[in-house]
């Protein structure tokens, strides 16, 4: 009898949603599936514009129960991410992966938190719907970097121009 593993299923699933996608990649971190980089590609028009934003996404031991840790590893001026936040916490502002959310939903909002149907390419559509300034998952009315989040309804163009600096400094070859 063959055992598929939940991560297999969902790893698998991504790479192949995400095959013709020029600006999502998705790997490996080391030889295993359960530690991987997302690597998301800021689209033309936005702030991030062929920034390469790295995410580390790790599977806990008791997924799909759990949502995985993701982690921006890239330093980016972002509401809903705040660089300053050290590994091993949470820098992402995002209820799909707050792992204190689990099965709550926003009533506000209507954000959901992790359940066991959502899936690896959830988080990835979320992130990238992030980095590709795409309402409601770039949200800056609900900021993780608060001064980021302040800056974006007071001065949105010197928001605009400190987040593309970044993204020029930090996420460019």
């Amino acid at each position: 009898m063959v055992i598929i593993i939940r991560e297999e299923t969902d790893y698998t699933e991504a790479i192949e949603a995400y095959k013709n996608e020029p600006l999502v990649i998705l790997e490996p971190w080391g030889r295993s599936i359960d530690h991987l980089r997302l690597t998301i590609i800021g689209k033309k028009g936005t702030p991030y514009s062929e920034g390469k934003f790295v995410f580390e996404i790790k599977f806990p031991e008791n997924y799909p129960f759990a949502p995985p840790y993701a982690y921006a590893v890239t330093l980016m001026w972002h509401p809903n991410i705040d660089s300053s936040i050290p590994p091993g916490k949470l820098n992402i502002c995002l209820d799909l992966i707050n792992p204190d959310l689990v099965g709550k939903v926003d009533a506000s909002t209507g954000a959901s938190g992790w359940t066991p149907s959502k899936t690896l390419t959830n988080i990835i559509e979320a992130l990238k719907g992030m980095m590709h300034v795409e309402p409601p998952f770039f949200n800056p009315g609900d900021p993780l970097n608060h001064e980021a989040g302040e800056q974006y309804f007071r001065a949105q163009k010197k928001f605009e121009a400190k987040a593309a600096a970044w993204t020029k400094k930090y996420s460019m070859d």
